[in-house]
């Protein structure tokens, strides 16, 4: 008879069943009940061009499974890959995008919007920034 390792993780019914496993197994211990995410929280990491390679730069999103540390969180991606963040540099995925914000991972919805600001601010007659006459 095959042994079956248990799950290390309870995995949340909200996880899809192609990430289930990855859930269960992805390093970390019990999140301190102060942590502003738990277990199954859903999570965006922002990317940004100038920081360094990785998710720094290109952002996920993702869920929390664990701690490695005070502030330090680890989860898995939508894509099933393995993360350790700051809790600081996550924000709880679903929130309406900054068009400020100039995130890398938000871009294809973020430039719509920024693009229909300016053009409300051309049609009400206002003077537009040097950004909006680089991108009209």
């Amino acid at each position: 008879m095959a042994r079956r390792e248990q799950p290390r993780h309870p995995v949340p019914d909200h996880i899809p069943d192609h990430l289930r496993q990855a859930f269960a197994t992805a390093k970390g211990r019990e999140i301190s009940p102060r942590s502003p995410y738990q277990r199954g929280d859903a999570v965006q990491r922002h990317g940004f061009t100038g920081n360094l390679p990785g998710h720094a730069r290109t952002g996920f999103r993702g869920w929390v499974v664990a701690t490695v540390g005070s502030t330090i969180l680890t989860g898995i991606t939508t894509e099933g890959e393995e993360w350790w963040e700051s809790w600081g540099n996550l924000d709880p995925d679903g929130q309406p995008v900054d068009i400020w914000r100039w995130c890398t991972c938000c871009r294809e919805t973020w430039r719509p919007l920024v693009l229909a600001h300016y053009a409300r601010q051309r049609a009400a007659g206002e003077q537009l920034d040097l950004f909006a006459q680089a991108t009209a």
